[in-house]
């Protein structure tokens, strides 16, 4: 057999366990830190950081953003984007172990989100979610939200309406 051969058949084996990572594989954490990030001009500013430490919002967005910067409105989320070149959302969320060792992600990861899934979760809530087929690095729904790991499955309820709007 011919190493191409090989090659050209192995590769797509390889590709299948990724596409089965994120499509079959609920991920599985807990939510550490809230961000809200714009940037302008070239720049990256951090609006909000909301971790175990505490919440902080950037003293120019104190008014807009001060009263819940965990949960921002549509609304809200016009005004900051009328700053910003664009806004960002993001959760960084800590891998629990399990799963099939080959296809589990593990440690902690910043994911991009939409702003309802930001919106709509805490530093401290678990979370088993899907990613997108083209970004591994953004949540596009979650398949159950639960307050501790034990009351965490696989699916679930989540009362989380039109999670990749905006």
């Amino acid at each position: 057999m011919k190493r191409r051969t090989l090659l050209g058949s192995a590769l797509p084996v390889l590709g299948v366990g990724r596409w089965l990572d994120q499509l079959l594989f609920a991920n599985r954490g807990e939510i550490v830190r809230k961000r809200l990030v714009g940037t302008a001009g070239g720049e990256t500013t951090d609006l909000v950081v909301i971790d175990g430490d505490g919440t902080a919002v950037a003293s120019e967005h104190e008014g807009l953003l001060g009263e819940s910067p965990g949960d921002v409105s549509a609304a809200t989320a016009n005004a900051v984007r009328e700053r910003y070149d664009s806004v960002r959302f993001h959760l960084t969320v800590s891998h629990h172990d399990g799963g099939p060792a080959v296809l589990a992600r593990t440690g902690t990861t910043e994911y991009r989100t939409s702003r309802t899934l930001y919106s709509g979760t805490a530093v401290g809530d678990h979370i088993s979610f899907q990613t997108s087929l083209l970004g591994r690095d953004t949540i596009i729904s979650l398949s159950c939200l639960a307050s501790d790991r034990e009351s965490l499955q696989r699916r679930c309820r989540v009362d989380i309406d039109d999670p990749t709007g905006e």
